[in-house]
């Protein structure tokens, strides 16, 4: 009975959290860092899909329609795209996206045992760059 006739107000009230205050510069640079992170990983793939010859190769600066490309390129159906939505199959889309990947490295040329290495932050960026310039 006696939590039925409580105020809870004090309670609502801290449980509350300001997140206005000293956070919009954290915020400003989030931003720069998500937008550079963007910008540098669809040039990469431009580039990729630009030495593989794909028609569309503008789509890797599309963020869904990338995996499109990226299936196709990799000798995969990209109606898997699709299915990155759906739960559970999703599972299964990605295994059909990391084969195309794996697909895309060895028709650069290069090592498919690097891409590995771009579970390791920072370094992923170093691989996708010599995945597309070197």
């Amino acid at each position: 009975m006696f939590l039925l006739t409580q105020d809870w107000s004090f309670i609502y009230f801290l449980a509350q959290s300001d997140s206005s205050s000293g956070s919009a510069v954290g915020s400003l640079i989030y931003l720069v860092v998500w937008l550079f992170v963007y910008l540098f990983t669809s040039y990469c793939f431009y580039s990729i899909y630009q030495k593989l010859g794909e028609s569309n190769a503008w789509f890797a600066w599309v963020p869904i329609l990338n995996y499109w490309v990226m299936l196709k390129a990799g000798d995969q159906s990209p109606y898997w795209t699709i299915g990155l939505f759906i739960p559970l199959v999703n599972l299964v889309a990605l295994v059909f996206l990391i084969m195309a990947f794996v697909n895309i490295v060895k028709k650069l040329g290069k090592n498919p045992w690097l891409i590995l290495l771009m579970i390791i932050p920072i370094v992923n960026f170093v691989i996708l760059y010599n995945f597309a310039f070197g």
